[in-house]
C-alpha cells in the first residue's frame, strides 16, 4: 500500500530543514495529537503509539542529503517505510512531503488506510512546527 501526505510548504532552506529532520528529538514535536506515547530508542530509532493501536518502532534508514529520508519499520508486524522528500521551491522556502510504503494484507489495508493518510498529512502539516 502506498499513500502519499499533502504537500507542505516550509518557510526555510532545504537543507536547515533536512537537519532537523535528521534529529529523533525533532520528531516529537511534530506528531499529531493522537500519539499517547514517544519514547526516543538512541540517535537512530524511536517508538511511539497512537491512541488505539500498538507502538511502531522506527529507525533511519537512508538519508539523501537535503532531498530525502527514509525512516524503516524495526520489530514490527508489518514492514513499511515512511520517506521524507523535500523540494527546493526558491531561496527561502522548501516543499515537503511524506509517502507510506507498507506491505499489508487487503482487510489491514481497508482498517488503516484512512488513519495512516489521516498521520502522515499531520505529521507533513506540522514539519512547519520546526521552523
Amino acid at each position: 500500500m502506498k499513500l502519499i501526505s499533502n504537500i507542505s510548504e516550509i518557510g526555510v532552506i532545504k537543507s536547515v530543514l533536512f537537519e532537523k529532520l535528521c534529529v529523533i528529538e525533532n520528531y516529537k514535536k511534530i506528531m499529531p495529537e493522537n500519539v499517547s506515547k514517544f519514547e526516543i530508542i538512541d540517535s537512530n530509532s524511536f517508538i511511539f503509539s497512537i491512541k488505539g493501536m500498538p507502538s511502531i518502532k522506527l529507525k533511519f534508514g537512508e538519508k539523501i542529503e537535503y532531498s530525502k529520508i527514509i525512516l524503516q519499520s524495526l520489530d514490527s508486524k508489518i514492514n513499511f517505510t515512511l520517506t521524507a522528500f523535500l523540494n527546493k521551491i526558491d531561496s527561502k522556502n522548501t516543499s515537503f512531503q511524506l509517502e507510506f510504503n507498507g506491505d499489508l494484507n487487503p482487510m489491514i489495508q481497508m482498517m488503516v488506510k484512512s488513519p495512516l493518510q489521516s498521520f502522515i498529512n499531520d505529521l507533513s502539516l506540522n514539519t512547519l512546527k520546526l521552523v
